[in-house]
Parts: structure tokens; sequence; C-alpha cells
């Protein structure tokens, strides 16, 4: 429909053209030259419609892609003349608002041979009428009419230096033949596989591929291509397009390589023409139907945001935080209602200006680089470092090396839980803070929603998730019944606040580790060094107050202390990385024995083999991740059952930031690790597996393909 409205503004609104050799627009200057300053009678030749285009703008390729229209020429030449058709140069990907053109910007040359009659006598003269669609924000189509007159003679002339330079650059913008034979093949859901047989690569050189069908509708162009470079050639899984006839005979279009060489990235295009194969008939390693069953409404977004709330205060990484907030309920128990009524408002307060905070640089990220992911913050080193000072520091409270005073007792009374509204709110600050690492159930969906929605969704979504995890101690707070439950304060509280500073510290080491598989053994060293200064620090001010010369020097070595502690952080991007992504070796973080590094390059050809696949997301600093491998994928039992089943298990690290597992996790709907895809044997799309694992699970999983096999 979009192509036929097109067609008719572009019949209707195309203003009048007098004949002329160039023609110029607001956005296109079009002109029409020739190769030769004189032609020979029979011998053929080459004229160019040169568009040199507004930058911004663009025009089409022979198959537009979703919306646009190609630029054709209509010639008016004397008699026995011919003019073959258009030789189109390579296109480029345009994505338009999430709409998938093909076409040219900045400059294209459309090349066409013309045949003068064997028997020319005088001037050949060439008339062209041309229509081309433009495009930046809105398209405005544009026509004209052109006219070259050259004179003939008893041999050719060739044309001025600086328009053969002109064809020669147009000519090495053609793609060339394919050198590689090629077939496709159709798979059970109707979606076709192009093999090249390009055995000549090296996989390894090849940073990008895509293939531009040459016509509109048996190929849906706006389906991400993933392609695959093996020793046996490339493969890409495509999608069906709209046209409701038949696969054709054979697929032609253009085959761009991005290749590696000692001389820098170079581009090379190939026309390709694949016979369409029978027998073949391909699985594929598509990712797109995987998260169809789980798409969800706003409401049903909001009540699992809620519901993975609640459950995130029963996972790992929030238990100290919250142990903290239940210590200070019942040295609250002996108050009055409403100051247990305040301490619960401030919490939850805490809590949802965190959550809505991250959202405000969840949608500012995502505005201004793309995709953003849950835990994103985690990828970050020096995120990393100021959460283990973070935790370091609050430990050292709970241990009672010292107590927050002055301007900073609000905070301090919150992080060791002696009241306050002020600690209240700080206490949920943190809560936040120590959540983002964990996964629970119902979290994913609804995480993956608020990722891909706009602003006031996002918000949303995230602001539930907050009300789930601060609910039960809101609940706590305004329910005396509740609060009878209670035990009355006594000793055994300053035994609890001293026995909950070894989470912390434990927590503190976590983010340590974490960060060596960030940046190195250095980042521990800055690590550990920065806590030595903030201890140094803590220490000097315990020391003593007063405006004593003596007092204020220990406060600036203090200051002194801190600032060099942060200081570190600075360093942190210089320290070299150990993830597999920068060195494509073993990282000690993630434990990679028994599994193959994830690629999509290698999970498409193990799908397409017709192999079981299991592809585990994970990343050194999610816990969710952790507690999975030690009880459900590592355990003597799946490692068997994986074995029996032939299963090829891929592992993929997002430790640090990895573009290739960003993709993944967007195309299927997820916002963070964990993700667990399965492949069964010759299926066309993976199983999602839950964030949770068990090991039953896993076995229940593979107990299918054993049994087949027996």
């Amino acid at each position: 429909m979009l192509r036929i409205l097109l067609a008719l503004l572009l019949a209707t609104f195309a203003g009048p053209a007098f004949a002329q050799s160039v023609i110029q627009t607001d956005n296109v200057r079009v002109e029409l030259v020739s190769d030769v300053a004189t032609v020979k009678p029979g011998e053929p030749f080459w004229v160019g419609l040169r568009q040199t285009i507004r930058p911004k703008w663009h025009t089409y390729w022979k198959n537009p892609g979703e919306s646009g229209l190609p630029t054709e020429i209509a010639w008016t030449l004397p008699a026995g003349a011919k003019a073959d058709a258009i030789v189109w140069p390579t296109p480029s990907l345009f994505d338009i608002g999430g709409v998938t053109n093909y076409g040219f910007k900045d400059e294209a040359m459309l090349l066409v041979r013309i045949t003068p009659p064997a028997d020319l006598a005088g001037p050949l003269k060439i008339a062209a009428e041309a229509n081309w669609l433009v495009c930046e924000d809105v398209c405005i189509p544009e026509d004209g009419k052109f006219e070259l007159t050259l004179p003939s003679g008893a041999a050719t002339t060739p044309a001025p230096p600086a328009v053969r330079a002109l064809f020669e650059a147009a000519r090495r913008r053609v793609p060339i033949e394919s050198p590689w034979p090629a077939r496709y093949g159709v798979s059970k859901t109707g979606d076709p596989t192009l093999i090249v047989e390009a055995k000549s690569l090296k996989p390894d050189t090849i940073r990008d591929v895509y293939f531009f069908p040459a016509e509109w509708g048996a190929i849906a162009t706006m389906a991400k291509q993933t392609a695959s470079v093996t020793a046996e050639g490339i493969r890409i899984p495509l999608r069906k397009g709209e046209a409701k006839t038949a696969m054709p005979e054979r697929l032609a279009g253009t085959l761009v390589l991005t290749e590696k060489t000692a001389d820098g990235t170079v581009k090379q295009a190939f026309d390709v023409s694949a016979k369409l194969d029978p027998a073949f008939v391909p699985t594929s390693a598509s990712l797109a139907g995987a998260a169809t069953g789980e798409q969800l409404s706003l409401v049903q977004a909001l009540l699992f945001a809620l519901l993975g709330g609640l459950i995130l205060n029963l996972m790992p990484c929030v238990f100290p935080v919250l142990a903290m907030k239940a210590a200070a309920f019942a040295r609250l128990a002996g108050h009055g209602q409403a100051e247990m009524r305040r301490d619960g408002l401030a919490y939850t307060a805490g809590v949802l200006v965190s959550f809505a905070a991250m959202a405000a640089i969840v949608v500012s990220i995502r505005a201004s680089v793309g995709d953003v992911a849950w835990g994103f913050q985690f990828q970050s080193p020096v995120f990393s470092l100021l959460i283990a000072y973070l935790f370091f520091t609050v430990g050292l409270n709970l241990s009672g090396v010292f107590e927050f005073g002055g301007r900073l007792a609000g905070v301090g009374q919150g992080l060791v839980a002696r009241g306050g509204m002020t600690g209240a709110f700080f206490t949920g600050v943190l809560a936040v803070i120590v959540a983002t690492p964990c996964t629970a159930p119902f979290m994913a969906a609804a995480l993956g929603f608020a990722l891909s929605q706009p602003a006031p969704a996002t918000v949303a979504v995230l602001l539930a998730m907050g009300l789930g995890l601060a609910l039960p101690y809101l609940m706590l707070s305004m329910t005396p019944a509740l609060q009878r439950l209670l035990p009355r304060p006594g000793p055994w509280m300053d035994r609890l606040r001293q026995f909950l500073a070894f989470p912390m510290y434990a927590s503190a080491v976590w983010m340590i580790w974490v960060l060596t598989q960030q940046t190195g053994s250095d980042g521990v060293l800055y690590a550990l060094g920065g806590m030595i200064l903030i201890a140094f620090a803590i220490w000097l001010l315990r020391l003593g107050g007063g405006a004593s010369l003596g007092s204020w020097m220990r406060r600036g070595l203090a200051a002194a202390a801190v600032l060099l502690a942060f200081a570190a952080t600075l360093k942190l991007d210089d320290a070299p990385a150990t993830a597999a992504s920068a060195s494509g070796g073993q990282t000690s973080g993630v434990n990679f024995a028994g599994w193959e590094r994830f690629s999509r390059a290698r999970m498409a050809e193990a799908v397409a083999a017709g192999k079981p696949v299991f592809v585990d997301f994970t990343a050194a600093w999610c816990i969710t991740c952790l507690v999975n491998e030690r009880v459900a994928l590592e355990t003597p039992a799946s490692r068997r059952a994986f074995e029996q089943a032939g299963v090829v298990k891929l592992k993929g690290d997002w430790t640090n930031r990895d573009d290739e597992i960003t993709g993944v996790l967007k195309e299927v709907g997820r916002a963070g690790v964990p993700l667990y895809l399965f492949w069964a044997p010759g299926a066309d799309r993976p199983k999602i597996l839950p964030q949770v694992l068990t090991e039953a699970m896993i076995l229940s999983e593979l107990s299918s393909i054993q049994q087949a096999k027996r």
C-alpha cells in the first residue's frame, strides 16, 4: 500500500522539467554524462545518471526495502539504438524509524550501456526522462528530462579525464560476479537460508556480512540478519517476506562482506544468484519467535514488576541490607506507632526515589546511545569500586569501628539501623543498589517490557518493582498486629548489628572479585589501597575534634586520604582488562570449563547442524547466575545429562559490555542476565528457561533428548 501511495505521489506532484543535461533541485543534483566524447556506429559505450545528494538525504536502490521507490529511466533513442538495464552500485542500509531501506547517500551513479545504430550517420541524440524519490524525514518525488548529443566518427573518442574518473569510481562501486556457488533452502516455517560456498574465506577476518535481496517481497528486509562464516562458507538465515507467491527458483541479490586486512577494513560486494535446493530444509538459530509467548500488556508488566520486587526480598544479594532494616524495626518496637510509620514511609521513599533515578538514567542513556539493560552499571569498574568502598565502610560502621556524627548522623543512623527518617531513607537507597545484580522470577519479562517501551511506561514499571521491594516493610510499619511479632529490644541487637557487618565485608570482597574480572590485578591494588585510605581517614577523625590546629590538620589529612581513594577510579579505565572479549581466552571470573565461548556464528552453526544447543548468558557480578551454576548447571547429574544428550553448551560472559550479547537480550525481550536458551534437536526457535533454575528442570529438558536416542 505504501508503495502505491508513493507511486501516486510521484505521478501527481513531480513538476515539469525541460530537457537538459543537468537538473538541480533542493535536494539532488542530477546529470546525464557519457564516458565518450565521440561515438562509433554500432559500438557500445556507457552513460551514467549521476546523483549528488544533499547531506542526510537518500535515494533508493532497485529494491528500496520496506518503503521508497527506485529511480526509473525512460529512454528515447533513434531507431536501431538500444539501452540496457541499469547497472546499480552497491546499496547502503538505512534504518528510518525502524523501517529498513536500501539506497544511496551523498553520491550515486547509475550506469547504462548504450549501443548506437550500426548505420548511424551524424550525431547521436539521446533523450531520457528520469523519476526518483529523495527522502530524509519526508519524501519528495522528483523528475527530470535529460538530453545528450554526441558526434559520431570512425573511432570512439574518450571523454575528458575528469569524466572518465567519475566512471572509474562508479565501476568500483558496482558489485562483481560472485566466484562462489550458492544455493538456498526453505525451512518448515517458510523461512529461507542462503548458503554461499565461500570456502576460500578466512572466518576470523570477516567482520560483517549482509545480503541485499535484488527484488522486494521474497525476503523480509526488516528482519535482522545474523550470518555465520565457517570453513565451509557463509550461512545467512533469512525471513520470508510479504509476497504471497512461492519462493523463486533463484534468489538473487548483492552480498556485502566487510573484511579486516593488513591494510585496514575493506568492503567487497558480490552479485549472488542462489538456486533453490528442495533437499535442503534448514533449521535456524533465529531468535525472532523466542519471546512471542510472553508479550505483555502494561497492566501485566506492572503486576509482574510488583511480584518480582516482592520476591527480590528473598534473593541473596539483598539479604544483608534487609536484615539491617529488620533489626532497625525491632529497635523501634518499643516506640510509638507514629515513629514506626514514619520509618517505613522513609524507607519506601528511599527505594522509590532510587528506582525513579534509575529509570531516568535508563531513559536518558537509551535516548543517547541506544540499548541499555538491567545491571548495566555493574559493567563499569568505577561503579564496582565505589560499591566495594560503600560495603566496606558500612561494615566498619556495623562493627562499631566508628559512628557517624554531626552532619552525617542521619545517614549513619540509617545504615546501622539506629532509626531516623534520613537513615531509613538511605537504607532504602542501599537496598536498591545491592538489588540490581539479582533477578527474581517475574522480573525478566517485566524489565524486558519496560526497557523497550516509551519513557512513561519504563518509569511506571520500575516504580512498581520498587514498591514490591519496599512493600513488606511498609506493611510491617503500618500494621500493629505484625509489629507485635517483633522481638523486644535488648543486648542481642548489638550482637546482631555486629554480625551483620560480616555479610557487608563479604559483599565488598565479592565486588573486588568482580573488579578483578573487569580490570585485572590492578583493580585489586586500587580497591585494597583505597580501603586502607578510607580506614586511615576514619582513624584520623576518631582521634578527636575541636578547633585546634592539630584537629584541623587531621581533618585535612582525612579528606586527602578519601580523595586519594576516590582518585583510584580515574585509573581504572587504563587497567588491563581480563575479559574474554578482550583476549579471546579464558577468564578467571566466569567458569568456561566444559563450555564453549558464545558467538552468534557458533550458535547458528550448531543449530543448523540439528544439534541440541544450550546457551548460558551470565556475568561475574550476577549472583543469581552464580547460584544457578552451583545448584543446577554444574551438578554431577546435570553435567552427565548434558554429555549423554550431546548438547552443545555455549556460555556468554556479560561481565563487561558486549554488544553481541546485548543484541541477543534485546531480541528475546530480556533486560539482563541470567538468560538461558535451549534448542531441542532440529528446533527453529529456542525455549527460554526460567531465571531461577533447579537441577530437576535441567534433567527434565534433557530427558526427552536421551529418550529419543534410545
